[in-house]
């Protein structure tokens, strides 16, 4: 038995479900779990994101067949916006990573990231650290302390960001990022809400070529969640259940 994640879970036929996993092993896999749906089902209850499990899996396709899974802690307790920043982890990882892509250090990195979560008072460096750390994984990252002519990042200097490049030097504009910023960020200064969002700004740059133009179903969510929220005067709190996350990603 592996260690492994649900990311995400679909209805199939009467009694199943169609689960995608991520594993400590393989990487991300899609089963079938026989009778999950059933009210007796050991399997029903755990199948669910953000548990930690151990699963043992069968099959030569591309679709193989749950044998067996249990939990091997209990679920992380997500609420609010730690849930859809959870949802936003496992969307990051559905579209980036290919099936089969086993990758040293992400499964680490992302179960590090749900530990963090409902522990940190702001949500944005756990969020920020973990896109970094699976660009590099990718193979994606960026050189911080170098431009494109592989001159010094200087802290007086502007620069523009070049998706899959890096940075390039230019005279300050309103889409540019001072240099003593991209310092900061490098060093992981996260100490006021500006910066936090110059460094959501230049992830959003960096992942964009790689998630392609579908927009990412669970900002959207937590976007409409917000709007509603703040119509009603209410905080954005949600519980962990299937159909919280129904329809979140493809």
């Amino acid at each position: 038995m592996q260690p492994a994640y649900v990311l995400h879970r679909w209805p199939y036929q009467d009694s199943s479900l169609l689960v995608e996993l991520f594993t400590l092993q393989h990487g991300r896999f899609r089963v079938i779990a026989k009778g999950a749906k059933r009210p007796k089902s050991r399997w029903r209850s755990i199948l669910q994101p953000f548990t930690p499990l151990l699963v043992e899996t069968r099959g030569k396709h591309e679709l193989q067949t749950l044998v067996d899974a249990e939990a091997s802690a209990p679920a992380f307790a997500l609420q609010g916006v730690n849930l859809y920043s959870g949802f936003y982890l496992n969307e990051l990882l559905q579209r980036l990573t290919s099936i089969y892509q086993p990758l040293d250090g992400v499964f680490d990195d992302y179960q590090q990231a749900l530990q963090l979560l409902p522990q940190m008072a702001q949500i944005e460096p756990v969020l920020r650290r973990f896109e970094w750390q699976l660009l590099c994984h990718l193979g994606h990252g960026f050189d911080w302390f170098y431009d494109t002519q592989q001159q010094p990042v200087v802290a007086n200097s502007h620069y523009l960001f070049v998706p899959e490049a890096g940075f390039s030097a230019v005279s300050a504009t309103p889409h540019s990022y001072a240099g003593s910023d991209l310092l900061k960020l490098a060093a992981f200064e996260l100490n006021d809400s500006r910066l936090l969002n110059v460094f959501k700004r230049l992830m959003r740059e960096a992942l964009a070529p790689y998630l392609g133009p579908a927009p990412l179903r669970s900002r959207e969510l937590f976007i409409q969640l917000q709007v509603a929220s703040s119509t009603a005067n209410q905080p954005v709190v949600a519980p962990l259940s299937t159909e919280t996350s129904k329809g979140y990603t493809s």
